[in-house]
């Protein structure tokens, strides 16, 4: 059997992938009768060898090949010619394997590489989920865990947690162990899930000032795809670089630890430590230049001068390439 698992959702794939290995038997069999090709330094005659061999004690084995496929839809030279033979040499795989191809990124339904393992592989996509989709998966995750709750408490923790949903698994465990037989509540929610979206802007603000533009670009599509708006995002920014201009003043002045949280308004430790720290990297002056870049961003779609996703794609860019 040939097996695609692929798309953003590394959480959905890992649990898929996991029961796929189930089927190769128990515990002690499984890991005699697996095989992981990761990385660049295999070729295809290694996965058609590794898939070939009798499984061991067990009624099949499974043959786990990461990345090869992206790199295919992608056209990567360094792949090497024999992987134009993927098709013909999957014809050679026993029924006694299962060989899975897994992919990080959704693949097109009618790119090369899902065209090279054929009409008879069972293709599987976890995309990444928008928020309707995540809080029927929230509610579904409850359920899984015998706990009742509420649409607020569901609205709140994704927008909390964001679209990993490995981590809103966890969270939704730690709220069921934390409840008991109550129904969760908004308010058990802000307690006890930690918001997300502040240390992703914390990293995006890293990326931004210490010229990251491939990890700031990343880093912004994650808050969008977690719920976040164009506004939010550069509200956040904006608010993270005035507490960051504002705090190298108050250390200048000799302010401890405790009283500039409380002038600034960071209660949170964390949050505190973490600003502390990107204070001493940068000066003012490069601040408040990144300041007026974002607040005439903000100005420029609010007057409708240009399209608001664009807008924030576009200063970025700028701002981490700068």
């Amino acid at each position: 059997m040939i097996r695609v698992l692929h798309g953003e959702d590394e959480y959905a794939r890992s649990e898929a992938l996991a029961k796929i290995r189930d089927s190769a038997g128990s515990e002690d069999v499984r890991d005699p009768n697996t095989t992981f090709f990761e990385g660049r330094g295999f070729k295809l005659i290694d996965v058609i060898g590794a898939a070939q061999f009798v499984p061991f004690m067990a009624d099949r084995r499974v043959v786990i090949v990461s990345g090869v496929l992206e790199r295919m839809q992608n056209r990567d030279k360094s792949l090497g010619n024999e992987w134009r033979n993927l098709a013909e040499k999957l014809g050679e795989i026993p029924a006694t394997t299962e060989l899975v191809f897994v992919e990080e990124v959704s693949l097109r339904d009618n790119g090369l590489a899902l065209k090279s393992v054929g009409p008879s592989a069972r293709v599987q996509e976890y995309r990444a989920m928008r928020r309707p989709e995540l809080e029927v998966w929230v509610r579904d995750r409850f359920a899984y865990y015998d706990a009742e709750t509420t649409r607020d408490a569901v609205a709140r923790i994704v927008w909390l947690a964001g679209s990993d949903t490995r981590l809103l698994d966890q969270e939704v465990k730690k709220l069921a162990l934390y409840v008991g037989d109550r129904p969760v509540t908004p308010e058990d929610v802000d307690l006890m899930v930690p918001d997300a979206r502040e240390a992703s802007i914390f990293a995006a603000v890293d990326a931004v000032l210490e010229r990251r533009p491939a990890v700031a670009m990343k880093l912004l599509y994650a808050l969008l795809a977690g719920g976040s708006s164009v506004q939010t995002v550069l509200s956040m920014l904006a608010r993270q670089v005035r507490l960051l201009i504002l705090t190298i003043e108050l250390q200048q002045h000799g302010i401890h630890a405790e009283e500039l949280g409380k002038r600034i308004g960071l209660t949170n430790r964390y949050a505190l430590d973490k600003t502390m720290r990107q204070a001493t990297s940068f000066g003012t002056d490069h601040l408040a230049n990144i300041l007026r870049s974002l607040l005439a961003a903000d100005l420029a779609i609010k007057q409708g001068e240009i399209d608001e996703r664009l807008a924030v794609e576009i200063l970025v860019g700028k701002l981490s390439a700068a």
